[in-house]
């Protein structure tokens, strides 16, 4: 099917914003799987017709909320650092584990949303938009680490954008492995109390190791 807007994983069109906002809506309601592209129209006031204007399936749309989710998290990094200046590694590591708090708390719907990413996303979702999202967040990174160690120079540039990547992987990690006493928010009869996790505090522990491995090297 030919897709009327070229552009619908982007923030400037209005009907595919729409449509993206009552899909995330959805998916904090009921299980990815029983949601229907009818029950999408359905929330964003639009006709199920309308939808396939702009996104292939419901898949589409969900990767168009990973990658734009994300891509917001990137920018509003970008502007935290128009606004202060990280004069040493110390301040650098303090300032990369504050935004993984921020990760973790205000984005955690994004992260897993992308695990949904390999087995389901990838193969129905529209690749040149999906490779388009991936170059612009890619780009962001290099801007944050370039303008975050700009007063750093024995800094490693690769090594830091390697780092968001390594951040997303403790994150979801956490957020999928945490937790395994329960069903559905219902506790197990059994006690399991070593399968308890405090995403954000042992998320935030973890990269702060990662963090002095390449930023404190012997």
């Amino acid at each position: 099917m030919e897709i009327e807007n070229s552009n619908s994983y982007g923030r400037k069109n209005p009907r595919a914003l729409k449509i993206r906002k009552a899909a995330y809506e959805l998916i904090t309601e009921v299980p990815f799987e029983d949601i229907t592209m009818t029950a999408i129209a359905e929330r964003a006031g639009v006709a199920k017709g309308t939808i396939f204007n702009y996104f292939r399936n419901k898949e589409d749309i969900f990767m168009a909320i990973s990658l734009t989710g994300y891509q917001y998290f990137c920018e509003e990094i970008e502007k935290q650092l128009a606004e202060i200046e990280i004069k040493d590694k110390v301040e650098l590591k303090q300032f990369l584990l504050e935004q993984t708090q921020t990760l973790v708390q205000e984005y955690q719907i994004i992260i897993l949303i992308n695990s949904l990413r390999r087995f389901s996303l990838e193969a129905h979702a529209d690749p040149i938009q999906t490779e388009e999202g991936r170059t612009r967040i890619f780009l962001l990174i290099n801007n944050i680490v370039k303008e975050a160690v700009k007063n750093i120079p024995d800094v490693d540039l690769s090594e830091i954008r390697h780092a968001f990547i390594i951040q997303g992987a403790i994150l979801n990690g956490m957020l999928n492995f945490g937790n395994l006493d329960q069903v559905n928010n219902i506790q197990f009869n059994m006690a399991m109390p070593d399968m308890v996790v405090n995403v954000v505090d042992e998320s935030i522990n973890l990269f702060s190791l990662y963090l002095d491995s390449i930023l404190f090297k012997k």
